[in-house]
């Protein structure tokens, strides 16, 4: 039978349906490293360079980690430990932190968070259960995270940053319920029938469930419009599933009081668009140039910039199309991997490309605010034409929300959601390796990490491209929809 790691545990706690997949009926596919994830790698990186220590290597497997842990332990010629390993008949985990004392032991969690969360306290309370039963005297518990407040003052110096918490007492608390967690976990690896678990939040939190997908089709197909696509739904939808619906085809009219869940469930039971002009008198008195803007941003955990702090969102990319009279379009983009220091040179660029007036128009506009006012507090130069860019911004998304709904957009009012009611090419599954803003931030990751090949870098930049100025193409055609302007034959067109 499987040893139950850390990873199998707080799968199990989370839904015991995730383990026992996990263990009988893994995924083939690997999942991608999130960005959160390689966040986690430079926070233990920058905590290694702080407090050196030795690393224990798994490139041979968890059963020789063990045995390299016991051994340095046993030498005592380190008394700081990074990915020790232990065993404890059937449990096994890999700790983060070790530090040795004469007195006792210290286990010490890294988070990337900026704050402890519930899930961490049984995190570190299964680590503290398997270390005590393999002869470790864990006598403290801490949690390491991210200190939201540090400001990157000194390049290189990064003390501050990282903010060590004690959860001994909580851990402490908490060990009779894990051991009998621990217990039942082990009984379920071994159990060759799969649990019937129906789904539920469990799916989600605290993290979403890799096996969703499974548990959705082993459920078998479900209404086309569930009630749960009723946007803020919160209050409404336990009342609903009460009263015996969850098909939102099946509520009565009337039901519902709100003017935005009447009309999201009048668009899908009639299945005819809705759309009020009135709602976009304003917009379709915007004279040209028009100019459609785009960034995309990484928030890093270890701050690389001076006078940034942690997960501040760094610009790194734009996409600008520009209409200067009807028919009239040009494009301009931003994309320098190996400069993302150079904030001056993206802000310089990109006032080249704008037009010197006129609307500039986003979808949820008040991010791309943000970054033109962060921008303009860094780079004095162009401050003053920053804010003024930042001050022509018209935001497509309350208008949008206010003025269409197609039943296909499923409750929702993303962009990635209405592009493909109006022109279905334009689906953002249809682009390649990066179809969201994570996957742009991981594309970006990679680049900067190199040791890539020349095919694979042309790759990963042309996929940032083509991503980004998709965005700023949707923009232009939801403006023409909005507008009651004619698409053109362009619709569908552009690199992306």
């Amino acid at each position: 039978m499987p040893w139950l790691t850390k990873s199998h545990f707080l799968a199990g706690l989370q839904c015991p349906k995730r383990l026992w997949f996990e263990v009988h009926a893994p995924l083939e596919e690997r999942v991608p490293v999130s960005v959160a994830q390689l966040n986690g790698r430079a926070v233990d990186r920058l905590l290694q360079r702080l407090q050196p220590g030795t690393i224990i290597g798994r490139s041979q497997g968890l059963a020789a980690a063990i045995a390299e842990t016991r051994r340095l332990l046993q030498s005592g010629e380190s008394p700081i430990l990074y990915q020790p390993a232990f065993r404890a008949g059937n449990l096994a985990v890999i700790a983060d932190v070790l530090h040795t004392r004469a007195a006792g032991s210290t286990l010490m969690e890294v988070k990337s968070a900026t704050s402890v969360k519930p899930e961490h306290v049984p995190d570190v309370g299964f680590q503290t259960l398997v270390l005590r039963r393999s002869g470790i005297g864990v006598d403290r518990v801490l949690l390491t995270h991210v200190n939201a407040q540090f400001e990157l003052q000194h390049e290189g110096d990064y003390e501050g940053l990282l903010i060590e918490q004690d959860l001994t007492d909580e851990v402490e608390a908490l060990l009779p319920q894990i051991e009998a967690s621990a217990l039942e976990l082990e009984a379920l690896m071994a159990f060759p029938e799969m649990p019937r678990i129906a789904m539920g939040a469990q799916c989600t939190r605290p993290h979403a469930c890799p096996f969703i997908a499974r548990c959705t089709a082993q459920q078998g197909p479900g209404p086309d419009y569930p009630i749960e696509l009723l946007p803020r739904g919160a209050k409404i939808v336990p009342l609903l599933r009460a009263e015996g619906y969850s098909d939102l085809m099946q509520v009565p009219s009337g039901r519902l009081r709100g003017a935005v869940h009447q009309r999201v469930h009048e668009a899908t039971l009639s299945g005819v668009v809705y759309f009020d002009p009135a709602a976009t008198q304003a917009l379709r008195r915007c004279a040209y140039p028009m100019a459609y803007l785009d960034f995309e941003t990484i928030g890093l955990a270890v701050p690389e910039f001076l006078g940034t702090h942690p997960y501040e969102p760094w610009p790194f990319q734009w996409s600008l199309h520009v209409e200067d009279s009807p028919g009239q379009l040009r494009h301009g983009e931003y994309l320098a991997p190996d400069q993302l220091a150079d904030l001056a040179g993206l802000a310089a660029a990109l006032l080249r490309a704008v037009p010197e007036s006129g609307p500039v128009f986003a979808y949820n506009a008040s991010f791309e605010k943000g970054v033109l006012l962060r921008m303009a507090d860094r780079v004095s130069t162009e401050a003053n034409a920053l804010r003024e860019l930042a001050a022509r911004l018209i935001d497509l998304l309350p208008v949008t929300r206010a003025a269409y709904y197609h039943r296909d957009m499923q409750g929702s009012w993303s962009i990635k959601a209405v592009l493909p009611t109006l022109v279905p090419e334009l689906d953002y599954g249809n682009l390649n390796e990066v179809q969201e803003g994570d996957g742009a931030q991981r594309a970006l990751l990679e680049l900067r990490a190199g040791q890539l090949s020349a095919a694979r870098r042309a790759a990963l930049e042309e996929a940032l491209r083509r991503y980004c100025e998709r965005d700023t193409w949707a923009l232009v055609v939801l403006r023409r929809f909005l507008c009651g302007e004619a698409l053109g034959t362009d619709a569908a067109g552009g690199r992306a």
